[in-house]
């Protein structure tokens, strides 16, 4: 009965962790900011690039323009046409191929990892999110947070763990950071390495205590104390 128990019990932890980091409760709960992410870049990308480094990198600037469509698709949950595109335009599968080492490139791979994710594809996923290089705050941060729920539908929660800790770190903010701290928190339990989990919910309720994640918190430091 005590070890029925004990299975039962470590399978409600299991369950939680793959449940906070399904595809598609995530891409469905934080899909604004993850499409408002990508457009933020573009818009911070035109405002700090001048007219110069335009005519001096030509390549770059048509990687901006090559994707718009294909992105348009990708808002309108048109997952399949934003990566293969049409006979109209160039989809995103072409473009991270045409314009590697681009902002255009970059996010024609942060689209196909999302896509593939979504079709349970995460090794493919984690090459995408490989390809990419985003110096922004919260999507930058999401790259490495994604790959992390890759490697726990992967059941590889050692790597998911590091990469949460990762991407908390990043850049600190009060969206990503207490986010993956609570993943962070639920792969250690997934692991039994309880100190560690605890280390991770105690940072969300000390350093960010006006988090959704903290509202909640206290329990998981209950359990692990346990």
């Amino acid at each position: 009965m005590a070890k029925s128990k004990k299975q039962t019990k470590a399978q409600a932890k299991t369950d939680e962790l793959e449940q906070l980091t399904s595809t598609e409760s995530f891409i469905d709960q934080y899909k604004k900011p993850l499409i408002i992410g990508v457009g933020a870049i573009v818009v911070i990308i035109l405002g700090i690039i001048g007219y110069q480094k335009f005519i001096s990198e030509p390549h770059e600037l048509e990687s901006r323009e090559a994707y718009w469509p294909a992105y348009y698709e990708f808002e309108q949950d048109s997952l399949g046409l934003a990566i293969s595109g049409s006979e109209n335009f160039d989809g995103m599968e072409e473009i991270a191929d045409e314009y590697a080492g681009t902002s255009g490139g970059n996010i024609a791979n942060y689209t196909m990892a999302l896509a593939a994710m979504d079709q349970g594809a995460y090794e493919d996923a984690i090459d995408y999110f490989d390809e990419c290089d985003f110096e922004d705050i919260i999507v930058g941060s999401m790259v490495i947070g994604l790959k992390g729920d890759c490697y726990v539908e992967l059941d590889d929660y050692s790597t998911a763990a590091g990469l949460f800790e990762e991407a908390a770190a990043r850049e600190t903010n009060e969206f990503t950071s207490p986010m993956y701290l609570m993943k962070a928190g639920l792969a250690y339990e997934a692991l039994e390495q309880n100190d560690d989990a605890l280390a991770a919910y105690e940072k969300i309720k000390n350093d960010w205590s006006k988090s959704d994640e903290a509202l909640e918190v206290e329990k998981y430091i209950a359990r692990v104390k346990n």
